[in-house]
């Protein structure tokens, strides 16, 4: 959660950009506070990173951003991860799911995370 505050703020010209990009990954590997990149990112097409929508509700300690995706291809989808930006950027935090999340063409997965501040 570090990286988030450090690098959020209103300005959106570049390392202080706020994070709200989510990406995709078919990685299976854990997740750690110390990644920088997510492996085996899904890009391009439809499951390129995709550009949140932002909530919050004044006086709480927390924020949601909503992300959906159709997918262009069949794939396992195991975890996902916020950017400050549309590609390259910094990495938020990564989150696996519970399980994969297995799409094939046509699919659409929402990716809604409220993250705690």
């Amino acid at each position: 959660m570090c990286r988030v505050m450090a690098d959020t703020s209103g300005n959106a010209t570049g390392a202080y950009a706020p994070a709200n990009w989510v990406a995709l990954s078919s990685d299976v590997g854990a997740d750690d506070a110390g990644h920088t990149v997510l492996a085996n990112e899904l890009t391009g097409g439809t499951m390129a990173r995709v550009h949140a929508s932002y909530a919050h509700t004044d006086g709480t300690a927390s924020y949601t951003l909503i992300a959906t995706f159709t997918s262009d291809r069949i794939v396992d989808v195991t975890k996902y991860s916020v950017f400050n930006a549309a590609s390259g950027g910094t990495m938020a935090f990564e989150q696996s799911f519970s399980e994969a999340v297995p799409l094939k063409i046509g699919d659409t997965l929402q990716v809604v995370d409220t993250i705690a501040l």
